[in-house]
């Protein structure tokens, strides 16, 4: 009895483990270990050629992935870094995208600004800034490296929508909650792959 008991569990957590397996999401964006050094496409930032030469000068500021998924009410956004923020330098990271039909723009901005020795936060802080249709910026929630934004801040979150063209960006971050300086820019990624929500 104990045998098929095991078995039954067994066969449990070898079903739960592929259903969370299939469920995880990819990332939109992956960028090379070792690049994050103000050089390439930095500043410009367009993300048509990300920065791949091998000459790291950061690892706070060096951008692996960044993954996008959502349920009925939040989206949420992970960057993943070759460390974990925060950092004795302030660091700050952008993922923008273009909603459906707004073409090249990139007029969809996560912004997320660490605390360091050459800003004035204590506390992260992060808000949604959308250029594509104006209105005020609205507060990002971070928990680690995991921001949360409601989905109802924006239309373009709707269900079936995409987030087009994702490129991100890391930069040193001097100011405060409301307004700094968001450069220069130690790692800007390739354009990725676009995301749809699913629910």
């Amino acid at each position: 009895m104990k045998k098929a008991l095991s078995l039954v569990a067994a066969l449990g957590l070898t079903a739960l483990m592929s259903v969370n397996a299939s469920a995880a999401p990819k990332p939109s964006i992956e960028d090379p270990v070792g690049d994050s050094n103000f050089v390439n496409d930095q500043g410009s930032g367009d993300g048509s050629f990300g920065d791949f030469n091998q000459a790291d000068a950061g690892t706070v500021s060096d951008i692996l992935a960044v993954t996008f998924w959502n349920n009925a009410k939040t989206l949420y956004i992970n960057v993943e870094t070759e460390a974990a923020p925060p950092a004795a330098t302030g660091i700050g990271y952008r993922v923008r995208v273009n909603p459906d039909g707004a073409g090249g723009a990139h007029c969809l901005a996560f912004e997320v600004y660490h605390p360091g020795a050459n800003n004035a936060l204590t506390t992260p802080v992060g808000y949604l800034r959308d250029t594509c249709a104006g209105g005020d910026p609205v507060p990002i929630k971070i928990v680690g490296t995991q921001w949360e934004i409601p989905r109802s801040a924006n239309e373009a979150f709707g269900k079936g929508k995409k987030l087009v063209a994702p490129q991100a960006q890391a930069f040193l971050y001097s100011g405060n909650e409301s307004a700094g300086t968001t450069y220069p820019v130690a790692d800007t990624t390739k354009v990725g792959t676009d995301f749809a929500f699913k629910k």
